[in-house]
């Protein structure tokens, strides 16, 4: 027993750059983590906001899809906006989450990638929709970007840890896919918004939250993409910088 305790411990220090890889492979990156979570969290919070504050405007982001489509506005063909681009935050985040745990261990990357599953399975069309939503007009679109971020959450199991410095661009134009679509729609919104309920209405917490933890994560995905070019720099490093925030 003795004897195989001194050969591990040789081992650690007879290869410290080995430990030291293993310990940077295994270590969580709250950096992205942590604001993922807030961007969850949020999407599911009040994104449309009035004063006085109404039961009637509380509505999360999940919800706007399919409220909005009865505004008059919309129903009229006055304004012309891409609802389905609300439910993009939740897209993207079902595509983030396994990518985030690349460097996890491969149970933790499993599980990452069946919740983005549950996830994408939310911005799915309902039942009977879905059963021909794939060519329908109206249901096509919210069907393969659901059906889409399935497929990248599973691939990102084996495909995110040898993506190497690759990953953090591809998670910078995740996070712009999922942000800008969504803020421009609602911003549009808000005027027939406000018509209908003939009082001030703005963005609500939720919305905020939502962007800003996905904001988070897309800047600290480009500054590490950054870093990462830069002469002389390695992702290892960059890895364990991250880690130290």
């Amino acid at each position: 027993m003795r004897k195989q305790a001194l050969k591990r411990s040789n081992v650690g220090t007879a290869c410290p750059e080995r430990s030291v890889g293993l310990e940077r492979f295994n270590g969580p990156h709250l950096v992205w983590l942590l604001p993922w979570v807030v961007a969850l969290v949020s999407y599911f919070a009040p994104w449309v906001a009035r004063r006085p504050m109404s039961a009637a405007l509380a509505w999360n982001g999940y919800d706007l899809f399919d409220l909005l489509r009865f505004l008059p506005e919309i129903e009229s063909g006055a304004l012309a906006v891409n609802l389905q681009a609300l439910r993009l935050p939740l897209v993207g985040l079902a595509v983030l989450l396994p990518v985030l745990l690349a460097e996890r261990a491969k149970p933790v990357r499993i599980a990452g990638a069946i919740f983005g599953c549950l996830l994408a399975i939310l911005t799915l069309p309902p039942y009977p929709q879905i059963l021909d939503a794939w060519r329908t007009p109206g249901w096509r679109v919210p069907f393969w970007w659901g059906a889409g971020a399935m497929a990248c959450a599973l691939f990102s199991i084996r495909l995110a840890p040898k993506a190497g410095r690759y990953r953090q661009w591809w998670i910078l134009a995740v996070v712009e896919l999922a942000t800008v679509p969504a803020a421009v729609t609602l911003t549009r919104l808000l005027p027939a918004l406000r018509t209908l309920h003939a009082a001030p209405v703005r963005p609500g917490w939720g919305f905020w939250g939502c962007t800003v933890g996905l904001t988070v994560i897309g800047l600290s995905a480009w500054a590490m993409a950054l870093c990462n070019s830069a002469p002389g720099s390695h992702s290892q490093d960059l890895s364990a910088a991250a880690e130290t925030v």
